[in-house]
């Protein structure tokens, strides 16, 4: 997957760090990841009554990558929701795709890159400032995954 360019250079730390003031804190975009994570998966809920979710255990915070290694950003990888073997028509998968480009709008992350797409393979990523993603799978299960990029926590701000 190709990330969209980012807005600085490892040689800028203090426009990195001027980047990262600019944006929502870790708290306020891990919260707002995942209330597009919920949004995702509660319209595939009303679409899919039968669906059933589960929570991975990949979550994970750490430290950013360039160009903000040289800043006090963090970032955080939210548990991936995933729903085993749901039946899902092409229909449904367009309206729910919709769901998440604009759940993923809110946060931003509106630079689309479709890693799959024919029938029963879907794989699609919503990418945003600093890193910020939304990616809506569906090949036999579905999964909803996000990631903040790199936020400074709200002390550092």
């Amino acid at each position: 997957m190709s990330q969209p360019n980012p807005p600085t250079t490892s040689s800028d730390p203090a426009k990195a760090l001027a980047d990262l003031k600019s944006l929502p804190s870790l708290e306020d975009t891990t919260t707002q990841v995942q209330a597009a994570l919920d949004e995702i998966t509660t319209a595939a809920s009303k679409t899919i009554p039968t669906i059933v979710w589960t929570t991975a255990t990949n979550e994970d915070t750490g430290n950013c990558e360039a160009p903000y290694e040289e800043t006090e950003g963090k970032r955080h990888f939210l548990p991936n929701q995933v729903a085993e073997r749901p039946v899902v028509s092409e229909q449904q998968w367009t309206e729910l795709l919709q769901v998440a480009k604009d759940a993923a709008a809110k946060l931003g992350a509106t630079d689309v890159q479709v890693m799959q797409d024919q029938p029963g393979k879907h794989d699609v990523w919503f990418t945003g400032p600093a890193g910020v993603f939304i990616k809506f799978s569906y090949k036999g299960n579905m999964v909803v995954s996000g990631y903040t990029g790199c936020r400074l926590p709200q002390d550092k701000k």
